[in-house]
């Protein structure tokens, strides 16, 4: 912010330049470490999710707090672990649908595409609504890391099969091989 004086006035005038500031941070790295004009975009900021209880299961309520604790912290490898502790098929029944639903969201909007990834693959093992959906608007995400968790987290329903064949146009070939690779072993 720089502050300039109106000579006639003699009072500061404010000029923000931080929306320049905060579009100019906002780049992501080419693979030489080059910033290029291409946003980052998150594709999963603004989805909804519905997890629903596993009625046969009672929750565990301190693996359900320990979850949760570790989703709320500061460090994007905390989060991952909570992450990977909901994607663990004994730690998924026995965490409370809402908490599940909550961490989730969150990590789901996390500005680490890493957390968004593993995001993910914990949503694709849960029973929550709308998975194929979300994981065809990964397919949109600026980071390579969450595009390919979403190619990797497509199942081989009509639906999945679909997107697998829109990732074949994906700009990066991480992409489009694996997408290539889970339709080849899906045809078997």
């Amino acid at each position: 912010m720089r502050i300039f004086k109106k000579p006639e006035m003699g009072l500061p005038i404010l000029i923000m330049i931080s929306s320049f500031a905060a579009a100019a941070s906002n780049v992501v790295a080419d693979e030489t470490g080059n910033a290029n004009s291409r946003p980052a975009f998150n594709s999963l900021e603004s989805l909804q999710i519905s997890c629903s209880a596993n009625e046969n299961q009672e929750s565990n309520r301190e693996l359900s707090a320990r979850i949760l604790n570790l989703a709320s912290s500061n460090n994007p490898l905390d989060r991952l672990g909570a992450l990977s502790q909901l994607a663990g098929k004994s730690s998924a029944t026995s965490v409370d649908a809402n908490v599940t639903q909550r961490v989730l969201q969150a990590a789901l909007r996390d500005p680490d595409s890493n957390v968004r990834a593993q995001a993910l693959y914990a949503l694709s093992q849960q029973n929550c609504a709308d998975v194929p959906l979300i994981l065809e608007q990964a397919l949109q995400d600026s980071e390579l890391s969450v595009r390919l968790m979403a190619v990797d987290s497509l199942t081989a329903d009509e639906n999945g099969t679909s997107l697998l064949e829109q990732a074949l146009n994906d700009e990066e070939q991480a992409v489009r091989e694996l997408a290539a690779f889970k339709l080849e072993s899906l045809s078997k």
